[in-house]
């Protein structure tokens, strides 16, 4: 037993581990920062304490799931159950109390969940798994029965046809099984920013995978198309957003309040910020500085440095993230580790974006800083999936190795006893 743990405690990727810790570390002391004056009450620290406390469980649950074959998960069963519990949980949320204007959160008492964070994760297993089946040529589950219904109703006797299956196959199936029960339910609450990275992750993995170019003329095509539909489609207070990103002072005390003090936080932080727990604009300026708008916060006590060394870190996860996809051997590794380092990298874009005005706020959080347990607890937990495919990258690199000295000094073995003979 303890040989097995001394084994993968050398494969263990200590650089995943360490790096969450750094931003969470970082996250904490910026939660109390920036949370320290709530609503008049001074030296507020029930968002510390709760942070601590997500903090706990958050490690805790990498280390759990970096030590669990990832797998696990493509399992048609587990699949189908960790799709449908997040599905319920989604339709729950319907009949939950509004919170700022979206029916997004289940209220479990002494915290919230919000369900599309756990969505995510389940929504790139099911591309991940769907890809790797279609590569292999071997269908399994719901998705599976789909498919095979499809090609038994349609066969492959004409150029038509054809192209119907290949549409139907790259588009139609991953679109209509996994994402649109999502986007369905997602639509209704409204949650139109985590609608927006639940597209933006199917269409990475599709691009990843090697969608065909004439799919991907066929996007370039329809997206303005699509974009031209939603504009004509949104609703006031979805128009007012985008307004206010904009040009925030059409309304500066309505929807364009909490942008215009975002950007005086990130002004007034310059190069090397006023110095931790210094912020002003916490002071009741920044409505609830310690969740989508923290990096205010961060720039403005600890300036553009600051905000440098937190991209720095998060950037550093994405990076290898990809580099562990591009070393697994097979599609559905691959396409999770892929997938997991584009959710960091789409969340991080929309979060600065939002906070300095480039795109509208739609209460993104930014990964491992923005306070709260859900998105936290669901970051540690696919970061930890990461770490178990690096761990058996790693495991079967070293192996390789081992098998190609010992062929040689087998080799090596041989030639020295013919050589002996022939003397």
């Amino acid at each position: 037993m303890l040989a097995k743990f001394k084994e993968k405690r050398a494969f263990f990727d200590y650089g995943l581990f360490f790096t969450m810790l750094i931003l969470m570390a970082i996250s904490t002391v910026m939660v109390y920062s920036a949370s320290v004056w709530n609503g008049g009450d001074y030296a507020n620290t029930s968002f510390f304490e709760k942070q601590l406390m997500f903090d706990a469980m958050a490690i805790a649950l990498f280390l759990f799931v970096s030590q669990v074959n990832h797998e696990v998960f493509r399992g048609p069963v587990i699949r189908l159950l960790l799709y449908a519990i997040t599905w319920l949980m989604l339709m729950a949320t319907l009949f939950s109390a509004p919170l700022n204007g979206a029916r997004a959160w289940l209220n479990f008492g002494i915290f919230l969940i919000q369900p599309i964070e756990l969505c995510k994760f389940v929504l790139v297993v099911g591309l991940a798994s769907y890809f790797d089946q279609k590569h292999k040529g071997k269908m399994d589950g719901v998705i599976g029965i789909v498919h095979h219904f499809i090609h038994r109703q349609i066969k492959a006797t004409s150029p038509g046809r054809r192209i119907l299956l290949s549409f139907s196959d790259w588009i139609l199936i991953p679109m209509v099984v996994l994402l649109a029960p999502y986007a369905i339910i997602i639509r209704m609450q409204p949650d139109d920013g985590g609608l927006f990275i639940l597209l933006l992750i199917t269409a990475m993995i599709l691009f990843a995978v090697g969608l065909p170019s004439g799919y991907i003329m066929l996007c370039v095509i329809t997206v303005p198309i699509i974009f031209m539909y939603a504009w004509n489609n949104f609703s006031d207070n979805q128009m007012q957003r985008i307004q206010a990103s904009l040009n925030p002072f059409l309304d500066a005390e309505g929807k364009g309040y909490q942008l215009i003090n975002s950007v005086i936080s990130i002004a007034h932080g310059g190069l090397f910020g006023v110095g931790l727990g210094n912020s002003f604009q916490k002071y009741g300026y920044l409505p609830e500085p310690e969740t989508d708008y923290i990096m205010s916060i961060i720039s403005e006590e600890l300036g553009f440095v600051g905000v440098l060394v937190v991209l720095g870190l998060l950037f550093y996860l994405m990076i290898q993230g990809a580099i562990i996809a591009n070393r697994c051997v097979s599609i559905y590794s691959s396409m999770l580790a892929l997938g997991i380092s584009g959710i960091i990298f789409i969340q991080t874009c929309i979060n600065i974006a939002a906070m300095s005005g480039l795109f509208p706020g739609t209460g993104v959080t930014l990964p491992f800083i923005s306070y709260g347990g859900s998105s936290l607890l669901v970051m540690s937990t696919m970061l930890g999936v990461m770490a178990n495919i690096s761990m058996q990258n790693k495991y079967r690199v070293a192996y390789q190795k081992e098998v190609r000295i010992a062929r040689s000094m087998s080799a090596t073995s041989s030639l020295t006893k013919g050589g002996a003979s022939v003397d």
